[in-house]
């Protein structure tokens, strides 16, 4: 009786470092990139990124034959050449 206790003593401590030293499973990241937000979801929680809007679009002009204008964001103005 004296050596099995020591004995299961030493093969449960054993047992505890085995388990305790044996690689976890890897926690698994899932990141999006949407239209309108782009965001990652981990194990921790999620993070989301609202997107800035796009950068206002210059004019557009052009010269045809019959006419001639410009478009721009806010409408566009033509002039007619007949």
């Amino acid at each position: 009786m004296k050596h099995v206790l020591p004995l299961a003593v030493a093969a449960l401590g054993l047992a505890g470092i085995v388990t305790l030293a044996t690689p976890q499973p890897a926690r698994a990241v899932t990141c999006a990139n949407g239209v309108y937000r782009a965001g990652c979801a981990g194990p921790n929680g999620a993070a989301v990124v609202h997107k800035a809007p796009p950068p206002p679009r210059g004019v557009t002009c052009a010269n045809g034959v019959y006419r001639a204008g410009c478009a721009g964001p806010n409408g566009a103005a033509v002039i007619k050449k007949y």
